[in-house]
């Protein structure tokens, strides 16, 4: 089983501007017991929900304060993730399609100025 750590950030540039969002991968040596760890760090003042997506899939992983950290741990199947960030009272925006697996270690910034771009913009 492979172990990978993902950092997703989620930027925005300037309102006009689009932003040049992304992931990055990395090898992690340790191991997630059990399916799927999703280390959430918000740097946005909006509180936000997060969310794990798939075709006719919509599963609630939890709630993170503005300013917050919080880990998630669930069971996703292995295959397509996509994760959506519910800003409160601002609107809702998405990762890019990623392929995980069980063991899979997930890291996930929300920026500061996310609440700055149009809802459903994706990542």
């Amino acid at each position: 089983m492979r172990q990978v750590t993902r950092w997703l950030a989620l930027a925005a540039a300037l309102a006009a501007a689009p932003s040049p969002g992304g992931a990055q991968v990395t090898t992690s040596p340790g191991k997630v017991p059990r399916g799927i760890a999703l280390k959430v760090r918000n740097e946005n003042f909006h509180d936000a929900t997060i969310y794990a997506l798939r075709p006719g899939q919509r599963e609630r992983l939890g709630w993170i304060s503005g300013y917050g950290k919080n880990t998630f741990a669930f069971r996703w199947p292995a295959g397509d993730l996509r994760l959506e960030i519910d800003l409160l009272a601002n609107g809702r925006y998405y990762t890019e399609v990623m392929d995980v697996s069980e063991g899979d270690q997930l890291e996930l910034t929300i920026l500061s100025n996310l609440h700055l771009l149009p809802p459903g913009t994706v990542f």
